[in-house]
């Protein structure tokens, strides 16, 4: 929670007057009595009520509480601000929220039907998942390989010049397992 709540603060800093306001805004609907802190009370009736925050569970309220004080102050509930904007996927298979790294389906995140395959870490690691797909990234690898992800080319464009367009992903992939194979034959080797 503690490198969410600085990137947090981190693009509330950086972020324009507008998206300030709107952080200001979250608070202010949350805080019902006007005191400048949430109570938990305030917390779970916010909740309850705010249909696009359900997925959140009334526990986070003690990992948001950062000085244990038992109310939240605007930097707290920030977080909770940029975890609602930013943080709505899912184990697709322990339906826990994927707040650090995880494993999304290659496949399922090129396609053009929007939908993507999300796994945590511990349900990666032990297979406990159906999915035809078998080309997985995690989140951190996925975002370097888009670094030289460029857009479609248009239709007048020949398919070598296309195909380029998509080696990003196999080099990223390729690195992957290069640099899995080489753990994997360390873990061998020992001095004597």
């Amino acid at each position: 929670m503690d490198e969410l709540h600085e990137a947090a603060i981190a693009y509330y800093n950086n972020g324009s007057n507008e998206q300030q306001n709107l952080s200001w805004q979250f608070f202010r609907a949350m805080d019902v009595n006007g005191d400048g802190r949430v109570s938990l009370q305030e917390y779970t009736d916010f909740l309850r009520q705010t249909a696009g925050l359900a997925w959140v569970h009334p526990e986070m309220f003690r990992e948001l509480d950062r000085n244990g004080d038992g109310q939240l102050d605007f930097w707290e509930v920030l977080t909770l601000y940029y975890v609602a904007r930013t943080r709505t996927i899912n184990c697709r298979t322990c339906l826990r929220i994927l707040n650090g790294l995880y494993f999304t389906c290659v496949t399922c995140f090129e396609s053009s039907c929007g939908n993507t395959f999300d796994l945590c870490v511990k349900c990666y690691m032990r297979r406990t998942y159906c999915h035809p797909h078998r080309l997985f990234l995690d989140s951190y690898v996925l975002l370097r390989s888009r670094r030289n992800h460029h857009p479609s080319p248009p239709g007048d464009q020949n398919l070598a010049e296309a195909q380029h367009s998509r080696m990003g992903w196999w080099n990223a992939l390729r690195a992957m397992e290069v640099a899995l194979a080489v753990g994997h034959l360390a873990a061998f080797c020992t001095i004597m």
